[in-house]
């Protein structure tokens, strides 16, 4: 039924096609409908329920890539901008609506329109406020254009629906956490070099205050009395260092004058989590204890890690999906979808997560992805337009083929890429078998144990390397650091190092010895061994007396598992004015009933002649008639997993009476008015007419 803009519509769920993976778990749904017009009935069901909506919209960069009132938007359209705008407005205006008061809207863009995106947002969503914008290095290899510059990011920017929205946390990976490997009664913590890392700003010159001595001893260390003297820049020291104590400055292996990590005030109140170790040349050196942020990081505003390439985990992924390319153009890379979920929201485990740009159908698949990484019950609701691309059109006519043909609608968006995307991940394989090749980065690690490389020292003799020029080019040649390289040790081993030589071998057994409390990271060793007995020898010894090797290691997960998920594919459709206002018919909006309640069991269905509608392990309950308004509430009282009741009465004081009978496990907000409820709520759309042109 075709419905002119600004007539109020009264849509229906049309159920295509399930996959079902997940047993119990929540539905995903797929809608194939004009986005818009979707959204209309998505308001009705999820108001102010939405976590976080993720969208892709078109870039509006010229390539007819995006219709308005049904005609391509090209480069030599004078209203290009303002259409695109206009398109934006109305769904985020509607989307705003959906989004919960605490809720985020991610929408990734690119240059044509990022600058009039966050015009419009300003100008015309005075609740919203724009959190933050990420630039996603999207193309490593970048994308060569006619304007002087290699295109190789976009933007994503992260929107508020008020003030009480907060962007998410980064947790730390179990690769990040495992450097933690110390505990004291306050939690894990590591060891670091008290000497402030970094670059420019860890200098004397940048942070002057921060240059001042330590006096250590082998078990102790206090800092003395100072005062600080503006003139020159410096402290004043007031008091001398005892006979057995050393004096430590923040100077690094190179002679530079660098700073502590903190002032001496804080250092004065912060000794009990600092400590003195004696450094590889056996020098004493002041630590610290550095301990994970148990909430996590915030997430930085530039994002180039390799899997956010569009080109590997968006283009390339789809190939291996599909088993074929040109597929859809510009997919997002899943990790990148994935992970601005995580931050805007899709952290909650129960998450309501809505794209209604869905294009290929990338969301769902990070969503998938967040769901196995911690047992989440997340549910994805994606929108699209079953539209065919300009060429495809052209090709379609002149074979004779119309839109509302057969062919040209199983070559449409929905139906030829975003379903069965969607359908083939969570399967695990396509239609004809075919299991889906290559793995996912699930981003969760753990612990295994490695095979340590022991390998002769066969390109260097003990005395090529007498001086320590010589052992600096070794070192810089196996990735050894050439600031822990002295004048005459024995060996190059250091903590925290994943390399380590015996330089002598007479030094074999202290080269043991001391391997023992560091060779936790070393991953290669040479020892300077010809090949044979005396190498398979030394070899042996090490290998018995140092610890095993532990790496901590990615885990991959198999495409070809699927997931354990469910989804539910639908096309909108319209109802007739007339029938609705009289009663319509309930199958025509049951689908609908089962989302707003959430979509939790498998999707019911009805005949038509039931009195009141009770269903397996969906948690709601229709009554269609009144007259049974009794045994309904004996029903209801057998069926405490119940917390929705859609209750069809013409009579706004039956609905009311009718809702005080109903048991108190069901909500007051989840207790519906059925037919009014729909009527009332769509017959709002005529408003828009109001608002301006067309969407």
């Amino acid at each position: 039924m075709v419905k002119r803009f600004g007539e109020a519509i009264f849509p229906a769920l049309r159920h295509v096609e399930s996959v079902l993976r997940g047993g119990d778990a929540p539905h995903h749904t797929l809608i194939e409908a004009d986005n818009y017009h979707a959204l209309q009935l998505l308001e009705w069901l999820y108001a102010d329920k939405v976590d976080c909506i993720y969208i892709d919209p078109p870039y509006n960069t010229g390539a007819r890539d995006w219709k308005y009132n049904n005609d391509f938007v090209d480069d030599n359209d004078s209203w290009r901008h303002s259409k695109w705008l206009s398109m934006m407005k109305r769904r985020i205006s509607i989307a705003f609506r959906v989004l919960k008061p605490d809720g985020i809207m991610v929408i990734t863009i690119d240059d044509c329109e990022v600058h009039r995106l966050k015009c419009l947002l300003a100008d015309n969503f005075k609740e919203a406020e724009i959190l933050g914008t990420l630039v996603i290095r999207n193309t490593p290899q970048a994308r060569s254009t006619t304007k002087g510059f290699a295109i190789a990011h976009e933007y994503a920017v992260f929107v508020g629906r008020t003030d009480s929205s907060a962007i998410g946390r980064l947790r730390h990976s179990a690769a990040q956490l495992a450097r933690y490997g110390q505990e004291d009664d306050k939690g894990a913590f590591e060891w670091v070099n008290f000497r402030k890392p970094g670059g420019l700003f860890t200098y004397r010159t940048a942070r002057p205050k921060q240059f001042y001595p330590i006096y250590v001893t082998k078990s102790s260390l206090r800092i003395p009395r100072l005062e600080w003297r503006a003139a020159t820049k410096d402290w004043k020291v007031s008091e001398s260092e005892k006979p057995s104590e050393t004096v430590v400055w923040p100077i690094d292996g190179e002679g530079n004058e660098r700073v502590w990590s903190w002032g001496h005030e804080t250092a004065r109140q912060s000794i009990p989590e600092m400590t003195v170790r004696p450094d590889q040349s056996g020098n004493l050196g002041v630590y610290r204890k550095l301990r994970p942020n148990v909430a996590g990081t915030l997430p930085v505003s530039w994002w180039d890690n390799p899997l956010y390439s569009a080109t590997e985990y968006g283009t390339n992924f789809l190939k291996r999906v599909f088993g074929e390319s040109q597929v859809f153009p510009f997919p997002k890379s899943v990790y990148a979808v994935r992970d601005a979920l995580r931050v805007a929201g899709g952290e909650r485990r129960d998450a309501l997560i809505l794209d209604f740009f869905a294009g290929s159908g990338t969301t769902l698949n990070a969503v998938a992805l967040l769901n196995e990484s911690d047992g989440g019950a997340r549910r994805c609701i994606l929108v699209t337009n079953n539209e065919v691309s300009e060429n495809e059109a052209s090709k379609l006519r002149a074979s004779g083929t119309e839109r509302g043909d057969r062919i040209w609608e199983e070559n449409g968006l929905c139906r030829s890429v975003t379903f069965p995307r969607c359908k083939f991940v969570i399967n695990g394989k396509r239609d004809d078998g075919a299991e889906l090749p290559g793995e996912y980065s699930t981003g969760r690690f753990e612990e295994q144990e490695a095979r340590r490389a022991i390998r002769p020292l066969d390109f260097a003799t003990v005395e090529s390397l007498a001086n320590k020029r010589a052992r600096e080019a070794l070192a810089a040649a196996i990735a050894f650091p050439k600031s822990k390289v002295m004048a005459e040790e024995p060996f190059l081993l250091a903590e925290g190092e994943n390399v380590a030589v015996l330089l002598i071998p007479e030094a074999l057994d202290e080269f043991i010895e001391k391997g023992e409390e560091w060779a936790g990271t070393v991953e290669t060793v040479y020892l300077p061994f010809p090949s044979g007995k005396a190498f398979n020898q030394a070899k042996e010894r090490l290998t018995e007396a140092w610890p095993p090797l532990i790496k901590t290691v990615e885990i991959k997960r198999p495409m070809k598992d699927g997931f354990v998920a469910n989804l539910d594919y639908f096309r909108l459709d319209f109802l007739d004015r007339s029938l609705v206002e009289t009663g319509g018919k309930l199958a025509d909006i049951l689908p609908a009933l089962w989302m707003m309640a959430g979509g939790r069991g498998k999707l019911p269905t009805c005949r038509g002649n039931e009195k009141m509608l009770f269903f397996k392990d969906c948690p709601f309950a229709v009554l269609v008639d009144e007259s049974a308004i009794k045994p309904f509430l004996a029903r209801l009282e057998e069926r405490p997993d119940v917390d929705w009741a859609f209750l069809v009465t013409n009579d706004q004081d039956s609905f009311s009476r009718m809702c005080e009978w109903l048991p108190e496990h069901i909500p007051a907000v989840q207790r519906v008015h059925l037919w009014r409820n729909y009527v009332d709520n769509f017959l709002i759309n005529v408003d828009h007419a109001s608002e301006g042109a067309a969407p």
